[in-house]
């Protein structure tokens, strides 16, 4: 279901021509997913072990939203009734509904905001972008309260202690969402600051994609090819930031284009697997599965995007949007946004290229590898060396992966 969210203008917008263009957004509830996956914390490093971020993160995400939220035509609903959770899916919600409606405010692509840094001196805002040598802050909120007059003055107060250099315009969305105890229509309330004629200098705009698929990548591409494309950004060594299309576990067909992506699955969230057995009969893996149930999805990037971030093909992404897309039934959900990226969700083998590619046998093999983690009980690599003087010879080094860092 798509959800249509009305969008409120604030007193110090309502005057505004600029912001008269939208009466309302419409998101659907994979699609807020994918913001969620966007707003995690990717580290400077992965570990090689890391199953928690690598395997577990996204599935154990997608789950609390499907558990705790609620989608109807014209509202989302936070069904938690734990402070901690209740806070985390407003404040996902708020980053959702504001860079939606920046998104289309702007008529531009969600690979391009770009997360601001703390100033050494005052607050900051959220997010920039920079669209015809103009920047734009946004400040995105989300609450479950009846009033937003708390976080209008909140966004305020950070504008008005803005050090950095002057932009063209800020301005702040504050998502007004339900508790599961209330039922009104969901909003999205605008708060703005008049804007000024000022252009930007330099454009980086590039660099901000390139950090924004790296974020992806931290979970759907091998730990050391990460590592290594990440080093190379925060080195401000482009021309060497390359993504090889091997290193993905696979590539999914979607209406006529190819992704390349990685595999995910309910029954690999750490949080499930404490009291997991598996044996070579694979029973305590079917009574696994009866209890946490078959959901497997793939996220992906479109290989043009790839072969434009490998070539540095600044103009292609920068003209760049790919044609959005959304299916969703009791079975399985297909979404593609503008930036290119994919979200497929299957339930019970549903989706028949899905199984292919990310078959039975391979979760039990990834939940054997995670169990051995959780355990401490590496095993030898095996594969084949390929140094002078012992290849061919099986690798005695140990690891919790399939294989060793050095033969994935």
């Amino acid at each position: 279901m798509c959800t249509t969210i009305k969008i409120e203008l604030d007193d110090t917008v309502k005057d505004n021509v600029f912001f008269q263009k939208l009466e309302s957004i419409t998101i659907n509830q994979t699609e807020l997913f994918k913001y969620g996956i966007n707003v995690i914390e990717v580290p400077d490093h992965i570990k090689d072990s890391d199953f928690d971020y690598l395997q577990s993160k996204v599935p154990h995400l997608e789950s609390l939203y499907s558990d705790f939220m609620s989608f109807s035509s014209e509202s989302i609903t936070n069904l938690s009734l734990d402070d901690r959770t209740q806070k985390s899916i407003s404040e996902i919600s708020g980053i959702a509904l504001g860079l939606k409606y920046s998104v289309e405010l702007l008529q531009t692509n969600p690979n391009k905001f770009k997360k601001i840094g703390i100033p050494k001196n005052g607050k900051y805002l959220d997010y920039s972008i920079i669209i015809d040598d103009k920047k734009f802050e946004i400040e995105t909120k989300g609450t479950t309260q009846k009033t937003y007059s708390k976080f209008k003055n909140d966004i305020l107060s950070k504008k008005e202690n803005q050090n950095s250099n002057p932009v063209h315009l800020r301005f702040g969305t504050i998502a007004m969402i339900n508790r599961k105890d209330r039922s009104v229509n969901s909003k999205c309330v605008i708060v703005d600051d008049p804007p000024e004629n000022v252009l930007v200098k330099k454009d980086d705009t590039f660099i901000t994609q390139l950090y924004n698929y790296g974020n992806l990548l931290s979970f759907i591409i091998d730990s050391k090819n990460y590592n290594k494309y990440i080093a190379l950004l925060r080195k401000n060594k482009i021309n060497k930031v390359k993504i090889n299309q091997k290193k993905f576990y696979g590539q999914y067909q979607y209406l006529g284009k190819t992704y390349f992506g990685e595999c995910f699955d309910y029954r690999l969230i750490r949080e499930n697997l404490d009291n997991l057995v598996i044996d070579k009969t694979n029973i305590n893996f079917d009574k696994y599965t009866k209890k946490c149930g078959n959901v497997k999805f793939f996220i992906g990037i479109e290989d043009v995007v790839i072969t434009a971030i490998n070539k540095k093909n600044h103009d292609f992404l920068k003209t760049y949007i790919s044609q959005t897309y959304y299916s969703k039934d009791e079975m399985s959900t297909h979404f593609i946004d503008k930036d290119g990226i994919i979200v497929v969700k299957s339930i019970d083998g549903d989706d028949i290229q899905l199984e292919g590619l990310f078959t039975e046998e391979e979760v039990i093999n990834r939940l054997k590898l995670f169990k051995s983690y959780i355990n401490e009980n590496p095993h030898k690599c095996g594969a084949p060396c390929k140094s002078r003087w012992i290849k061919g010879k099986p690798c005695e080094k140990m690891t919790y992966r399939k294989y060793c860092h050095f033969h994935r």
